[in-house]
Order: structure tokens, then C-alpha cells, then sequence
């Protein structure tokens, strides 16, 4: 039995702040590329500002939630062009701030062992100032729980889920997909479709090529697939990863 289990990246609620949020962070954010043509507010990137900072305050837990967050987000900064401050803190002291303490926030909770959720980007400066853009589990000791936190990482850095990659071209068997979803991950069939399955190519957004080895893939059982296509867990960031970020932050 696989013991990995999925993550569904967190979507803003709120489509104008998402946008906002991203062109006062990058104004690149909200142009088209190679031309000054602006996005909609449905479609626009959401990457951090090359160059600067980003506070990751993370929720107090347990003597080893602290360095096992800053291990696994630390493996991204030799690639990209910014910099991460860590700070912990108790929930309670958090809570009773009226400011942003940091620009992701990272909380915990047993039922997502093996598994976690970040909003996507410059999408964790949106909604309120004191509850998390991260969730990861409590299974430190896992041998999958550095690669969800580097993972998620990737998904706060503004990555969107490889496998859904419009070339991607993985035989889904869509119905037997649906149904393992619904049983062992609790997923709907929209949830299915939104972080599963592979995304329209969208002129808003620059690609590079499809890479089955990244970090951002899902693991694909040989069983929810068409003839024989399968695809192993990536726990390491791939060298297409690292061409991916350091586009995105030179």
C-alpha cells in the first residue's frame, strides 16, 4: 500500500484579491508574456519578487516541527533568488497579533500525515492575517515528510502541479480514477478534475518542458491508468525543477 496521499493546493476565495495581492507584490505578475498586454484577473502568475525575503512563520509544535520545516523549504534557496527568515511562534501569540507575521505560515495536523496543502504563490498574502497558507502533518519521522514540505514549498513558490501539465499525456482511466480518489483520498470529482487531471495550455502562462521526474508529480498507480503507465514518487527536487525556479527568480 502506497502511503503517500495527495495534496490539494488551497485556491483564494477571493479572484481580485488573488490578483491585487500578486501585481503589489510583482507587477510582472499581472503582465502577459512578451508584451505589456495585461491579464484578467482570472489569469495572472503568482511569484514573489525576485530578490527579497520572505518571512515563513511557522506554528509552534514539537521539538522537531521547527528544523524539519526549515530542512525540507531550505532545499529550494541554493536555486532560487530569494531568501527565507524563519520564525516560530505559539499559536496563541499569533492570534492575538493585528499584523501579518509572516509572508507563508506554516500550521500542523495529524490528518494530514503524509500529505499537506499551500495556497499557490503570492496567493498566501490573501485572506486573514492569522491563519495558515501551509498545512502539513505531524509524522516527522516519515521518509515522505521532507519531500511534502519541499513539495508544498514548490507550490508556495507559485509551481503548479506537474502531472497536469497539458503534455504531460498520462493515460488516465478516468472513471477508475475518480472512484480510487473518492475511496482512499476522500477527493470529489471536481477536486479530481482540478488537481489531477491535466490543465488546458493557457496563453497567460509560460511553460517549460513536461517533467516526469519533478517534485510536483504525483505518484501515478499503474492501475488508474490506460495499458502500462506508471509513475514512482519524486521526492528530490529534479533538474527541470531547478530550470523551472530559476526562471521564475533569477
Amino acid at each position: 500500500m502506497n502511503q503517500l496521499k495527495y495534496c490539494k493546493p488551497i485556491t483564494a476565495p477571493d479572484p481580485l484579491e488573488s490578483y491585487q495581492a500578486a501585481i503589489n507584490e510583482n507587477p510582472s505578475n499581472g503582465a502577459s508574456p512578451g508584451n505589456r498586454k495585461k491579464r484578467s484577473i482570472s489569469e495572472h502568475t503568482k511569484y514573489w519578487l525576485p530578490g527579497r525575503t520572505l518571512k515563513i512563520l511557522v506554528f509552534e509544535y514539537n521539538e522537531h516541527s521547527f528544523a524539519a520545516v526549515k530542512n525540507g523549504a531550505s532545499k529550494w534557496l541554493p536555486y532560487i533568488n530569494l531568501k527565507f527568515e524563519f520564525i516560530e511562534m505559539d499559536e496563541q501569540d499569533i492570534f492575538a497579533s493585528d499584523e501579518r507575521l509572516g509572508d507563508i505560515r506554516v500550521d500542523f495536523q495529524h490528518s494530514f500525515d503524509n500529505s499537506g496543502s499551500s495556497r499557490l504563490g503570492t496567493d498566501a498574502l490573501t485572506g486573514a492575517h492569522d491563519l495558515p497558507s501551509m498545512t502539513l502533518g505531524t509524522n516527522f519521522d516519515s521518509p515522505y515528510f521532507e519531500s511534502t514540505v519541499i513539495h508544498e514549498f514548490g507550490h508556495a513558490l507559485g509551481l503548479h502541479h506537474e502531472h497536469q501539465h497539458p503534455d504531460a499525456g498520462i493515460p488516465w482511466d478516468r472513471e477508475k480514477t475518480y472512484i480510487h480518489m473518492a475511496h482512499n483520498h476522500k477527493l470529489s470529482r471536481a477536486e479530481v478534475d482540478a488537481n489531477v487531471f491535466p490543465l488546458e495550455r493557457s496563453a497567460f502562462r509560460t511553460y517549460t518542458p513536461y517533467d516526469r521526474q519533478s517534485v510536483m508529480h504525483y505518484h501515478v498507480l499503474n492501475e488508474l491508468t490506460v495499458g502500462d503507465w506508471h509513475q514512482p514518487a519524486n521526492l528530490n527536487i529534479s533538474e527541470g525543477d531547478i530550470a523551472a525556479v530559476r526562471r521564475i527568480y533569477p
